[in-house]
């Protein structure tokens, strides 16, 4: 008999002991632990993938649209951070960062026709040599050298047969672009003409094994580092080149593609 004091709870069928309460307990557990495991993998679905915050939305997604490809690209403009050297000049000038690319073709300056100078000065750089004097201007044809644009030109004379020799380019402000017009260099023994800048950068100017009168050009941009001094160095024993068409860009002009340089746009400071 049971205790006054107990509720008397309805049997309920399949019920071994007549709990329904218990029973409906273990269901309520099972159907809240079966629902945890659901909104757990919903979770997992719908969280982004790794990296997935920092992706630019797609213009599909509401982003910006992308830029429109470079009309005329060409490879010197593909990796920003990269050193690129130049055998063309219309290349290399069309590669440039600077909207006027500054060149020097010396035709300001009064020739004498002789290697009889220590140094060369023109608005932006100076030219000097480790075996003094080396350096002339010349306003016509010798030995095969000569301008490539205007009259004058910078003549290189290895008249003492000291070399090695170094012709030093010094800039008054860094730089990152750098090209040269050579004229006659390769005609006489072997030896290529090396460049090398403040920056550590070691290239080959001008190459041996060329016809008299040859005319090279070498250029060069370092996007990643700048300079204030370039330095010619050979080591042939009476090799005499013309040097002309100095073309270079200050390491503070803004990159490509924020400014774009017409190829046909030159500035000359020294005539």
């Amino acid at each position: 008999m049971r205790s006054p004091s107990a509720t008397l709870r309805p049997a309920i069928p399949g019920s071994a002991d007549g709990s329904p309460w218990v029973i409906l307990t273990a269901m309520f557990k099972r159907i809240i632990v079966v629902g945890c495991c659901l909104l757990g993998a919903l979770a997992l679905q719908l969280q982004p993938s790794p990296g997935a915050a920092e992706r630019p939305l797609t213009e599909a997604e509401g982003g910006t649209p992308a830029p429109a490809p470079d009309p005329s690209p060409t490879a010197d403009r593909y990796d920003p951070k990269s050193t690129f050297t130049f055998t063309n000049q219309d290349v290399f000038l069309d590669a440039a960062w600077c909207v006027t690319v500054p060149t020097e073709s010396f035709e300001g300056l009064t020739a004498t026709n002789q290697s009889n100078q220590v140094s060369i000065t023109v608005p932006g750089f100076t030219v000097t040599t480790d075996h003094p004097p080396r350096l002339g201007i010349w306003d016509q044809r010798f030995q095969d050298a000569s301008a490539s644009d205007g009259t004058h030109w910078l003549g290189v004379n290895e008249n003492q047969l000291v070399v090695p020799q170094e012709t030093t380019f010094t800039f008054t402000a860094p730089i990152n672009h750098f090209g040269i017009k050579i004229s006659d260099y390769g005609d006489f023994g072997g030896g290529d003409l090396v460049y090398f800048d403040g920056a550590g950068t070691i290239a080959t100017a001008a190459f041996s094994g060329r016809p008299s009168g040859n005319r090279q050009f070498f250029g060069i941009i370092t996007r990643h580092t700048q300079f204030t001094t370039v330095t010619l160095l050979h080591g042939v024993a009476g090799e005499f080149y013309g040097i002309d068409e100095v073309s270079y860009c200050l390491a503070t002009a803004p990159p490509w593609p924020q400014v774009r340089r017409p190829t046909t746009q030159r500035l000359t400071p020294g005539g």
